[in-house]
């Protein structure tokens, strides 16, 4: 391979961001369905006002039947008096189950609003991780970048399908329990909700504890799955390097990094769940012990002591849902965190022409005293100038590292210079839009890159699907006839890694989409590389006949590859050594001279 940038250290940064950005950020996403969260909010309503009632006609019941009191039997819903038990049951009954049907509505309206949220994120993130330029993928692994896409928006899943609308209700419930409990007796309730502060207090601690554990937990995800891809990809060389030892350390290490950060975070809410249920224990005994006195004194029914203890038993299970929730909650916001990390990573920029007509075809292309760096100080080319013009053809050799492969990423505009030109029929390269160069020009690459899908989809250009005939002879320019021969033609199957081709028939195939791109610049690089000379030969008999007529350069280690092209730069550390035909350089003497007797050997 030839000189490319360096890559980032193989670490996770730590990710902090408030609570307000975290919702600024995510609100474009929340906004289109605002009406749908708006519904489920007053459902949730409905379904809060269900739950607070319930303890009140259990009261009713007390009071009205099972031991009435002073007033008499019977009791007023309202402006109704019912005087029979068993039309009160019925009553109940009927109220219970609509609390049913409201609450059935509501969770499912819930998960369909969460659902279309999670779509429209996930969508959005892959959407803009394609826009990020390929610098930011020279810096970061596709392990860490899966774990965003995957798990990291599936807990933002269940943040939006499970944790934020029960928080809201949990909450809702709460203020809805105090000011009954107001209602029914304000000395007993302002005694209670002396707990409040304390619940609160805690919470708060809480919170910020468990939110830098998950971002711990997030981050030593991230590099296992960074660990498990790398070794994935890097199976063969594990296994027949007799490396499995020290990879399996590595990855042990990382696994065990996790699940310290996991005992941690087990071990606060472990500590939280006990508070809430010691605070719950210390006002039930409150209750029996005031209330008992209370009804002994006749200031309070027997019927109201059950309904505060019921109130009370409510009061505390919205506090456990919160507990659990909130453990859902931290864990989700700091997915978050990561996900609007890479949301905020800038775009490339995508240059558009102005007062100028579209690029329609590239003739020449020049490179005037192009400097340019991947890092700063660390120059990659230094003084590159050569010029390039339809009908003719540029090859590129040198030691790896001496910047063969900058010159394609500068020229495709994956990277800009750090100074001098680069002109494309005599305009600025920079002034140019971008998406034009790269529609007039076809890479094809070292390691052939094929899609799972039909090899239709695969030579097709930009996904449109063309006519068959078209793509048919495209593939026979290719040298594809062994996939009429020995597959199905357009119709055959690709798998992942391009099976079942071998690496020299998956070059054919993406010389055959270059010839379906139709392109005025062909890149080869280093395309005839892990082949076996056969194979090697109907590939450079396609590579000719796509050439003709077209801006062609071909970069290559070996020199027998590039000997017939019409210029040839030979680059050492970044600068030109020599530059001109086959011929021309073999008389010189020189290095490529000498380069070209040693392969001979």
């Amino acid at each position: 391979m030839t000189a490319e940038p360096q890559t980032a250290p193989a670490q996770e940064k730590e990710i902090r961001l408030k609570n307000s950005t975290l919702v600024k950020a995510l609100w474009p996403f929340i906004r289109p369905y605002a009406w749908m969260l708006v519904l489920t909010t007053l459902l949730v309503f409905a379904v809060t006002f269900f739950e607070l009632l319930m303890p009140i006609l259990t009261q009713k019941a007390f009071d009205g039947f099972i031991l009435p009191t002073a007033h008499g039997t019977g009791v007023s819903l309202g402006w109704i008096k019912i005087t029979s038990f068993t039309r009160f049951c019925l009553i109940f009954a009927g109220i219970t189950f609509t609390a049913f049907i409201i609450d059935f509505c509501q969770s499912i309206f819930m998960e369909y609003t969460g659902q279309k949220i999670i779509l429209s994120l996930r969508c959005a993130l892959f959407s803009h991780m394609t826009g990020l330029p390929v610098s930011y993928y020279d810096k970061n692994s596709s392990g860490r970048l899966v774990s965003r896409v995957a798990g990291d928006i599936e807990n933002m899943n269940e943040m939006f399908t499970s944790v934020l609308v029960f928080i809201f209700k949990d909450l809702v419930l709460l203020l809805g329990i105090l000011m009954v409990m107001f209602y029914l007796n304000g000395k007993m309730a302002v005694s209670l909700s002396l707990v409040v502060p304390l619940i609160i207090i805690g919470v708060l601690t809480f919170s910020k504890i468990l939110r830098n554990a998950f971002r711990t937990i997030r981050q030593k995800v991230a590099e296992i799955n960074h660990s498990f891809s790398e070794g994935i990809t890097g199976m063969k060389v594990i296994q027949t390097t007799s490396s499995k030892k020290r990879f399996m350390e590595r990855f042990a290490l990382l696994n065990h990094e996790h699940f310290i950060a996991a005992i941690f975070q087990i071990k606060i809410f472990a500590m939280f769940m006990p508070f809430i249920g010691f605070l719950s224990v210390i006002c039930i005994a409150v209750i029996l012990w005031t209330g008992s006195f209370a009804v002994a004194n006749q200031t309070l029914t027997l019927g109201e002591l059950v309904a505060f203890l019921s109130y009370m038993k409510l009061f505390f299970r919205p506090l456990r849902d919160l507990s659990e929730k909130f453990n859902l909650l931290q864990n989700a916001l700091a997915s978050a965190e990561r996900i609007i990390l890479v949301l905020q990573q800038p775009k490339a920029r995508e240059r558009t022409t102005r007062n100028r007509s579209p690029l329609k075809n590239i003739e020449e292309i020049k490179f005037e005293n192009v400097d340019f760096s991947y890092t700063p100080k660390e120059p990659v080319l230094k003084q590159i100038n050569f010029t390039l013009e339809t009908g003719k053809s540029i090859g590129i050799a040198g030691h790896t590292g001496s910047g063969k492969s900058s010159i394609i990423n500068l020229l495709t505009g994956f990277y800009r210079p750090d100074s001098g030109k680069i002109l494309i029929n005599n305009t600025p390269h920079n002034s140019m839009n971008v998406k034009d160069i790269r529609s007039r020009t076809a890479l094809v690459m070292q390691d052939s890159f094929l899609f799972s899908g039909t090899l239709r989809e695969n030579i097709s250009p930009g996904g449109d699907l063309k006519e068959d005939l078209l793509l048919e002879t495209a593939l026979n320019k290719a040298n594809c006839n062994f996939l009429f021969e020995k597959f199905s033609g357009l119709d055959t199957r690709i798998r992942e890694g391009g099976r079942p081709l071998s690496s020299g028939e998956k070059q054919l195939v993406c010389i055959a989409r270059a010839f379906a791109f139709d392109p005025d610049l062909i890149i080869f690089d280093e395309a005839t590389s892990y082949m076996d000379s056969q194979s090697e030969q109907r590939v450079h008999n396609a590579m000719k006949k796509l050439m003709k007529g077209r801006l062609s350069i071909i970069i290559a280690h070996r020199l027998s590859t590039i000997r017939e092209c019409d210029r040839i730069l030979l680059l050492r550390r970044g600068k030109i050594r020599e530059q001109g035909s086959h011929s021309q350089l073999v008389t010189l003497k020189r290095e490529y001279h000498h380069l070209l007797k040693r392969e001979m050997i």
